[in-house]
């Protein structure tokens, strides 16, 4: 099996089996964001320690596989991350993340939808400007 299948894999598990899909009770973070291009929404809430960490993050929502995978794995990583972290993190972060795939100009947007969540919820929180 090559990589390509093996991400694929991963990719198809996530989507099929999210990990932290749910609603968190009292978040520090509570957001919806959507993709207006491909109808993609996530609802992303967190919650953070004193030095404004991630201890736990959780997301809903709807979309396709590389928006639902995407999500998913990035709930696993973005735990114990600073909000300096979160902010300076971008596409080539995202791709790592989900095994080095190249993405589709269509698909940029699908996959860097938690990410842009959880940036745009740091801002509202106060957490990063």
């Amino acid at each position: 099996m090559n990589n390509d299948s093996l991400y694929r894999e991963q990719m198809l598990d996530h989507y099929h089996n999210p990990q932290n899909f749910g609603e968190l009770e009292a978040p520090d973070i509570d957001i919806e964001l959507d993709n207006p291009t491909c109808g993609d929404m996530i609802h992303l809430t967190a919650r953070l320690d004193d030095d404004g960490r991630v201890i736990a993050v959780k997301f809903e929502g709807h979309g396709c596989v590389i928006s639902t995978a995407s999500s998913s794995m990035f709930t696993e990583f973005a735990i114990g991350k600073t909000p300096e972290e979160l902010k300076a993190m971008g596409l080539a972060e995202i791709q790592e993340m989900m095994g080095g795939i190249r993405l589709s100009m269509g698909r940029i947007k699908c996959a860097l939808l938690p990410l842009n969540a959880m940036q745009e919820g740091l801002k509202e929180s106060g957490e990063a400007s």
